[in-house]
């Protein structure tokens, strides 16, 4: 019924010179639903009579209909893409700070070769470690040492070298390990002074 009646009001009132007919303006008020329905309620009289304007209404009104599906659209997309990059920004890794860490082997056992003794309690450092300052057991000399940690005596994961220097009675060891974020677990802490076996103590990382 509603259906026969439309195409009713599109056709079977002609108005071929547009007699009495409302300004564009005022039609796409009325279809956007722009107007106060007072002041619309004027000109519902012609457009039910006149299927030009009609027409126009219904041209009209499916625009800002399409206008309005498109603005719909173009909001859940920002919103989801504002949602899809506060999430990535949540989850992707972070630049990690490096640290400085220190370690003290003054009071040390020493343990020649690359066994550590199972009674001693391990050193611990942090994943993130960037530069390192070791105290060498009492009586060591300065000069060159190299370092490893390895995850038992045949696998190291990180080689480096340094140079001993006395400081204040001291025998402290200085080496930069550049950004290396190592994974936690039991290492061995290895070094060598030149011509020197190998000193081995048990390492944490965490």
């Amino acid at each position: 019924m509603l259906g026969v009646l439309g195409r009713g009001l599109r056709d079977e009132f002609p108005n071929p010179e547009r007699i009495g007919c409302p300004g564009r303006e005022i039609v796409a008020a009325i279809a956007a639903h722009k107007m106060p329905l007072s002041q619309a309620e004027s000109y519902l009289d012609h457009l039910t009579s006149c299927s030009p304007c009609y027409r126009d209404f219904l041209q009209l009104q499916a625009e800002h209909r399409r206008g309005r599906t498109r603005m719909v659209f173009a909001v859940a997309a920002t919103v989801l893409i504002v949602v899809g990059l506060g999430t990535w920004a949540m989850l992707r890794p972070r630049g990690q700070q490096m640290a400085n860490a220190v370690i003290d082997l003054r009071d040390r056992s020493m343990t020649r070769g690359t066994e550590t003794p199972p009674s001693q309690p391990p050193l611990v450092l942090p994943r993130n470690i960037s530069h390192l300052d070791i105290y060498l057991p009492l009586g060591s000399s300065d000069g060159p040492y190299d370092v490893r940690l390895a995850l038992d005596s045949t696998q190291p994961v990180l080689s480096t070298t340094g140079q001993a220097k006395l400081e204040q009675g001291l025998t402290v060891l200085h080496l930069d390990l550049g950004k290396h974020i190592l994974s936690s677990g039991r290492y061995v802490l290895q070094i060598r002074g030149h011509a020197s076996e190998w000193i081995s103590f048990p390492l944490l990382i965490r």
